[in-house]
């Protein structure tokens, strides 16, 4: 399917709308000849640290509309973007998804099946949102008969035309809107013959994202992340956002001495976070058969020192970041610092080759 397409795709031009921060990635070349990435931006803002009740977009799905135009201005202006025209990433929390099994049937008989089912699990009358599905696996059940999982994805039409008109006055044409987890799949599991589970660590959000061979197969999320470890800092040592942010990007999760005590307050809500990761885990194998063999971490929440170790240990799994470097190229200005912006940028590209 689509996944809420809206035109001709002509440029290679990511845009990931995050809570508190705004990644875009703009790549040349081709699948033969392999992708670079030419132009990216990482734009913070960082009032949206300082204030816990305030985002770029927040869970009740409201965008602050004039504040990501301007942004999305200022990343033009400032990186050289070329591009006109752009596909951007919908939070997984701004939509409604659910795992369906169905018949093995024909993509005309799933859309039949979807179109009255999804009352049953959209929590909002049919007519206010857009439908898409993807086709995840395949399973035998124990009768015997051929099972298919699709996974459904509703976006409140409100949503979409918001989206829409902040691109059209930020000079940018809109060609589709994507869930992150569909981008981040695409791109981190591109070379993947065994079920990868990627943790993407947002600033209000943390999802789940089971893929393989550059597609989706299983999803969660958790609104326990990276911004719950800072607003939790912020509180125990009574400090600002903004320094407790500071502190919780200089703390190392295995730290000793005066560090111990950042860490013992941050270890908590990431016990927390990794419980969901262990649940989509469970679920995953249980539903589809296959064994994940790998934890991939994503997200600007993802470069906590210590934490791939941490994570390593915890659920008894390899763990890794953000291996974007094996899929792109980066220019040569900024390969010293090519595997920090990796979990960073990560779902920007994956936006930028859709539909390549």
């Amino acid at each position: 399917m689509g996944i809420f397409s809206f035109g001709k795709r002509s440029d290679l031009f990511g845009v990931d709308i995050g809570t508190s921060s705004i990644k875009v990635a703009q790549l040349a070349g081709s699948r033969e000849a392999g992708f670079t990435l030419t132009r990216y931006s990482i734009l913070e803002a960082h009032g949206q640290i300082d204030r816990a009740n305030s985002a770029l977009q927040a869970n009740g799905l409201k965008l602050l509309d004039k504040e990501i135009v301007s942004y999305l201005k200022l990343i033009k202006e400032k990186a050289g973007i070329t591009a006109t025209r752009a596909t951007a990433s919908i939070p997984t929390f701004a939509g409604f998804t659910t795992l369906l099994e169905l018949p093995v049937t024909s993509d005309k008989e799933i859309n039949q099946t979807i179109n009255y089912q999804a009352k049953n699990y959209i929590p909002l009358p049919i007519t206010t949102v857009t439908l898409d599905w993807l086709k995840v696996g395949e399973r035998e059940a124990p009768d015997g008969t051929k099972r298919q999982q699709v996974f459904l994805i509703s976006i409140p039409n409100e949503t979409i035309e918001h989206y829409t008109n902040i691109f059209n006055q930020a000079g940018f044409i809109l060609d589709s809107l994507e869930i992150e987890n569909v981008s981040v799949a695409r791109i981190l599991s591109a070379a993947s013959k065994t079920p990868k589970l990627i943790v993407d660590l947002g600033g209000r959000s943390t999802s789940m994202t089971v893929a393989k061979e550059g597609e989706l197969k299983f999803a969660g999320q958790t609104d326990y992340a990276s911004g719950s470890l800072t607003q939790t800092l912020a509180q125990a040592l009574n400090i600002h956002p903004r320094r407790a942010e500071d502190l919780k990007r200089a703390t190392h999760l295995a730290a000793v001495g005066g560090e111990q005590e950042l860490s013992t307050i941050m270890l908590p809500i990431i016990d927390a976070i990794l419980s969901e990761v262990e649940r989509v885990r469970v679920n995953f194998e249980k539903s589809y058969g296959e064994k994940i063999d790998q934890i991939i971490l994503n997200g600007a929440g993802a470069n906590l020192s210590g934490l791939v170790e941490y994570v390593s240990s915890s659920l008894s799994l390899p763990t890794v970041l953000s291996p974007l470097s094996n899929y792109i190229k980066f220019p040569p200005e900024v390969d010293a610092i090519k595997e920090e912006l990796g979990p960073t940028l990560s779902v920007a590209v994956g936006l930028a080759l859709k539909n390549i």
